[in-house]
């Protein structure tokens, strides 16, 4: 079965979930379905980027300026698995 993600709704989300601001803005998505992987990129980093980790059970990390702490991408490893994570939220 295939199906549509809306990237607006899951960014909205995600920030319910973690209590964080993202941008809105997004310059590049990668989807490798076969690895279940989403890379969101919002821009691109001026300096050093460093990843932490969010507060999800699924692995998603978020990209930030080393210097600065300006959000740049994420990083979901297990798409499908931090869909029904967030819609388990919801419920």
């Amino acid at each position: 079965m295939k199906t549509l993600l809306d990237l607006g709704k899951l960014i909205d989300s995600l920030e319910r979930k973690c209590g964080i601001k993202l941008p809105r803005e997004v310059t590049e998505v990668y989807l490798d379905r076969d690895h279940g992987l989403l890379f969101i990129r919002f821009s691109e980093p001026d300096e050093q980027e460093v990843g932490e980790p969010l507060c999800t059970r699924t692995l998603v990390t978020l990209f930030t300026e080393e210097k600065t702490g300006k959000i740049t991408a994420l990083e979901i490893i297990g798409i499908s698995d931090l869909i029904k994570e967030l819609s388990e939220d919801r419920e």
